[in-house]
């Protein structure tokens, strides 16, 4: 997972124990919801379907990936990190668990509250808009690069 700090089966074991988990995420993909090592997250076991906007954890090779729902269908969720450009086409039967809440500077939020999921429903509304910011940024880069490259051989 971005973020599971034990072992492999540990982490389903004590899911399917205890009825949660909490860890710290590793990784950027979910950022500005998660930060990397500092913000932690509740997980429960998957009890019923996902629906969009929901935080699903699901097992790829050897870790976990903590990533949002955008679309269900039939046998699969098309997930994309909060922080990540492309989307991930997902069978059901790899998610794990889902998040139910999160820490942030020592205040709990829960991801049913109202104001998380205006966040949640924004961040998806508006990540075309990121993608395009860094593919401008990294012509700007090239065409700057370009043009001092040229300026420096006169």
């Amino acid at each position: 997972m971005t973020g599971c700090e034990s072992r492999y089966e540990n982490f389903e074991q004590m899911l399917n124990q205890t009825g949660e988990y909490v860890t710290q995420v590793r990784g950027v993909s979910m950022y500005p919801m998660l930060r990397y090592r500092k913000d932690p997250v509740l997980i429960h076991p998957v009890r019923e379907e996902l629906k969009p906007y929901d935080v699903a954890v699901y097992a790829k090779s050897d870790r976990y990936v903590v990533h949002r729902v955008l679309e269900v269908r039939d046998n699969i969720y098309v997930i994309r990190g909060d922080n990540c450009i492309g989307k991930e086409y997902v069978p059901k039967s790899d998610v794990r668990g889902v998040v139910v809440g999160f820490w942030r500077f020592g205040r709990y939020i829960p991801c049913d509250d109202r104001l998380y999921n205006a966040y949640a429903r924004l961040w998806v509304t508006i990540n075309p808009l990121v993608r395009m910011t860094h593919w401008c940024k990294g012509m700007c880069r090239s065409a700057i690069s370009k043009i001092w490259r040229f300026l420096s051989r006169t």
